[in-house]
């Protein structure tokens, strides 16, 4: 049965949060380098060539949404992906029927 109403904006509010975590080209350039591996500042600085500061605005409104975790080290912070969020965003969509035919088919079916 579909979720309307109330309820509907009940389920998608966190959903909106998280994805505005990473609503900008930095962030998702961000979130495509820490794929790779877990970084510090100053890798991320070196690889997308933008200042410090800028950097680490786009890793605290990521790190509040919930998409980054950090580390202390000493003086250095290191920045990794944080699963969880990963395998909570397909929640919005697990009840309808997009989800149910195009991930839930077996590969035979497709």
């Amino acid at each position: 049965m579909m979720t309307i109403g109330k309820k509907l904006h009940e389920k998608v509010k966190p959903h909106a949060k998280r994805i505005a975590g990473i609503a900008h080209p930095h962030r998702l350039a961000i979130l495509y380098l820490l794929a790779h591996d877990p970084m510090w500042v100053r890798d991320l600085v070196n690889y997308l060539g933008l200042p410090e500061n800028l950097i680490s605005h786009h890793l605290k409104q990521m790190y509040e949404a919930g998409w980054v975790s950090k580390e202390k080290q000493g003086r250095t912070v290191t920045y990794r992906l944080n699963e969880k969020t990963f395998f909570d965003l397909p929640k919005l969509l697990l009840d309808t029927p997009f989800w149910r035919d195009t991930f839930l088919k077996t590969p035979k079916s497709r």
